[in-house]
């Protein structure tokens, strides 16, 4: 087990961004005239901080101004826990998938050969990683950003040993994935209205209460049911989250919907280790608040019914 994946694998799941992330084409990087970042009105408490800090140094002078704009430049250089992908404290981004944790969850749940489907294919890491690893790919996106940027990298990797199937597209309606093709999956689904991921209307989060975006994402859930041969294993990477002083326990949610959906509840691993700084780099005014500061993420396994 300790050859095969480099540690051995607890419920617990200990993990680090590393060569692997690194070698990764990444949208922040190699398009950043084109990631449209911007304050988002859902921004997070943390990010907030460190705007406020800055905009208030502008109203100040001498000393405090200094040490406003120092300790906001130290929160947004704490903010970088990608080794490539950088987001700025007032910019809320999609955030980058770890290519750590994609390559963990192919080697333990599927073999080279087999057909990964995505209904999120985000920035592209999970396309490199399944490729790198020899699987068939068939991913979907509504972003037409992202998607123009992963079209670009599909074709720069392309090299005919494997199929790589893009689409963009909306993920309630897979129209392009054959049906009981998939042997797996993995992926991260949006965060409602936290992160920004573009503007087309078809985006779930878009001017939707969470109620109706969690309805969203069972009719995600639902449409790529279908998608997945008997057994197959479908493995969502979630966090749970504050927005406006209330906590949202999207992990528990996420599980309901996918029972409700028709998956199968299979397993859950908690992945320490991967969550940036931000939650250390305030957990004394977290605590003082008596939020715990998150350092972990959940992966709910779910299976398609034999």
């Amino acid at each position: 087990m300790v050859k095969r994946f480099g540690l051995l694998p607890v419920s617990i799941l200990k993990l680090s961004r590393g060569k692997l992330s690194k070698e990764m084409h990444c949208f922040q990087t190699e398009r950043p005239e084109r990631g449209r970042m911007r304050l988002h009105e859902a921004v997070t408490e943390e990010g907030k901080t460190s705007f406020n800090l800055r905009k208030k140094a502008g109203l100040m002078g001498g000393v405090v101004a200094k040490t406003a704009k120092r300790k906001s430049h130290d929160i947004e250089k704490k903010l970088g826990n990608d080794n490539r992908c950088r987001a700025s404290a007032d910019r809320l981004q999609a955030s980058t998938m770890p290519a750590e944790l994609v390559e963990f969850f192919i080697k333990y749940y599927a073999r080279p050969g087999d057909t990964y489907v995505d209904p999120f294919m985000g920035q592209g890491v999970q396309m490199q990683v399944a490729h790198r690893l020899g699987l068939h790919y068939y991913g979907y996106d509504v972003s037409a950003e992202f998607f123009e940027y992963i079209k670009a990298v599909r074709d720069r990797i392309d090299n005919g040993t494997t199929t790589l199937s893009v689409t963009l597209g909306d993920s309630r309606f897979p129209t392009e994935v054959p049906d009981r093709v998939g042997d797996f999956s993995f992926h991260s689904p949006p965060y409602w209205d936290i992160e920004y991921y573009g503007d087309e209307p078809a985006q779930l989060g878009t001017g939707q209460t969470y109620a109706d975006f969690l309805v969203g994402m069972e009719d995600v859930a639902r449409a790529w049911l279908p998608k997945h041969k008997p057994g197959a294993y479908h493995v969502v990477n979630t966090n749970d989250f504050r927005r406006d002083k209330r906590f949202y326990p999207y992990h528990s949610d996420i599980i309901a919907l996918y029972q409700r959906a028709g998956w199968y509840m299979h397993d859950i691993w908690v992945i320490d280790g991967l969550v940036g700084g931000l939650p250390r780099v305030f957990a004394v005014q977290k605590n003082k608040s008596k939020v715990a500061p998150k350092v972990h993420e959940y992966a709910m396994v779910f299976r398609a019914p034999a």
